[in-house]
């Protein structure tokens, strides 16, 4: 059984939990300033429909109710960022997209902290511990989930990564406590109020339950029952996921179809699905040793269990998205990075593990060929994730631009324009929620007189 070292802590002193909280101090700040820079005060899209028919005008009514909060928006539900939203106005009397994009780098910045806390509890040399918080780091200020972090409403992304983090951390580290395990399942619920595919949090965290039975010594009994509890739970989230038709033609059409887009999907950073042998080689080796040999650490645990949950959102992606494209969507990205973080903790172990022989020569060879990977294959598409934003960027001010026309003459035809130039794609509907009186009041946009506006 692998022991718990802080040794490096010591010696550097600072403690993982300092460390950590560097880590979310640096995260936050680069978030705040892509949103700063980029992002625009009008909502955008989504939230229209999501946020403002859902949630803030019943507010503002007086008719919301917790059942209106948990109305499908597509297929997911979308609980935790209608409250942002909701908490937004009331602090600022406003519904603006800066300020629940900023709300968002809050929540977003304790993620990559908690990767770095777990891992440096049992960090067993100063470099590695080094190499993952720069890695920590490197994918919280990288650009390659730009479509995430510039609109508030993606705040559902955040609140499932973290809550997943979290859950998995507990029953992992604390398989034996029967607090920390309602606390996961407590979580699990959570998760499946941020998104469609937060239902397989409850799958993800009963198998890391099952590897922890497995791996560490003490009580099983209680980490199997809540096992039951979060199988019960993953069929009851998934039965109440709402079938969309006019998606199906998005979705996986073969089994062939699926397993071509999980190779593609898996394969993240790396845009060819060859990438994905490559990116997975580390856990898969790793994790199937721990549990041939069923004995582990509890960070290794963590970390399987981090796997396991990327895994599950990677083919669940590969499901959803398989007939429309390979290439993940930048949105999604982000759900990879737990998976690629314990790979990267895996990676470090199989370095120095095997004795001088060709075996250790092929498993530091795949080491290295995962480093580069990761670490490159973002890099490489920096430039174009950047000018991707300003393009975005300009195009949201010019959708904004025309829905303040709009506000300021009164005029239909200020609405007549591309779909790509509206902040929502269907000008009817638009016009509707911008003739709202109550909800006009709370735009980010001020009518001081006929024909003049303020920001």
């Amino acid at each position: 059984m692998s022991r718990v070292s802080a040794a490096p802590a010591a010696r550097n002193g600072l403690s993982p939990l300092a460390v950590a909280a560097g880590v979310a101090a640096i995260a936050l700040l680069v978030r705040l300033l892509y949103v700063q820079f980029f992002s625009t005060p009008m909502p955008f899209w989504d939230q229209w429909d999501g946020e403002g028919a859902t949630a803030l005008q019943p507010w503002l009514n007086g008719t919301l109710q917790w059942s209106t909060l948990l109305t499908p928006h597509n297929e997911h539900r979308i609980l935790p960022t209608r409250l942002v939203a909701l908490l937004s106005y009331l602090f600022t009397g406003q519904w603006n997209n800066v300020y629940e994009a900023r709300i968002s780098a809050v929540v977003f910045c304790f993620i990559p902290a908690m990767l770095v806390w777990y891992a440096l509890r049992d960090a067993a040399t100063a470099r590695g511990r080094t190499l993952l918080v720069a890695f920590a780091l490197l994918m919280s200020i990288l650009p390659f989930s730009w479509q995430n972090f510039l609109v508030g409403f993606q705040s559902q992304f955040y609140f499932l990564i973290l809550s997943s983090v979290v859950a998995v951390g507990l029953v992992a580290r604390h398989h034996q406590s029967i607090p920390a395990l309602l606390a996961a399942i407590a979580l699990s619920v959570l998760a499946a109020t941020t998104m469609a595919s937060g239902m397989l949090t409850s799958i993800a965290v009963g198998i890391t339950c099952v590897v922890a039975c497995m791996c560490l010594p003490g009580r099983r009994a209680p980490a199997l029952c809540a096992t039951v509890v979060l199988a019960v739970l993953a069929v009851f989230a998934y039965r109440a996921i709402p079938v969309i038709d006019s998606h199906g033609m998005l979705r996986a059409q073969s089994l062939g179809e699926l397993l071509l887009a999980a190779t593609y999907t898996l394969a993240w950073p790396v845009r060819s699905n060859w990438g994905v042998v490559v990116v997975w080689l580390p856990s898969a080796l790793m994790i199937t040793r721990m549990l041939l040999r069923r004995q582990a650490s509890r960070t290794d645990v963590v970390m399987a269990g981090l796997c396991i949950w990327t895994a599950l959102q990677g083919l669940a992606i590969a499901y959803g998205r398989g007939h429309e494209t390979h290439v993940p969507a930048s949105r999604y990205t982000e759900l990879f990075v737990p998976g690629l973080f314990g790979t990267a903790w895996f990676a470090l172990q199989l370095w120095g593990l095997l004795p001088p022989s060709r075996m250790r020569a092929a498993a530091r060879t795949a080491v290295v060929l995962f480093s580069l990977v990761v670490v490159v294959a973002p890099l490489t598409q920096v430039g174009k994730d950047f000018r991707r934003i300003r393009t975005f960027a300009a195009d949201c001010r010019l959708q904004q631009e025309n829905a303040i026309r709009y506000l300021v003459t009164g005029d239909p035809a200020a609405l007549d324009v591309g779909e790509f130039e509206l902040p929502y794609p269907d000008a009817a509907k638009l016009k509707a929620q911008l003739d709202d009186p109550r909800l006009r009041k709370i735009l980010p946009v001020k009518l001081d007189a006929p024909g003049t506006v303020t920001h």
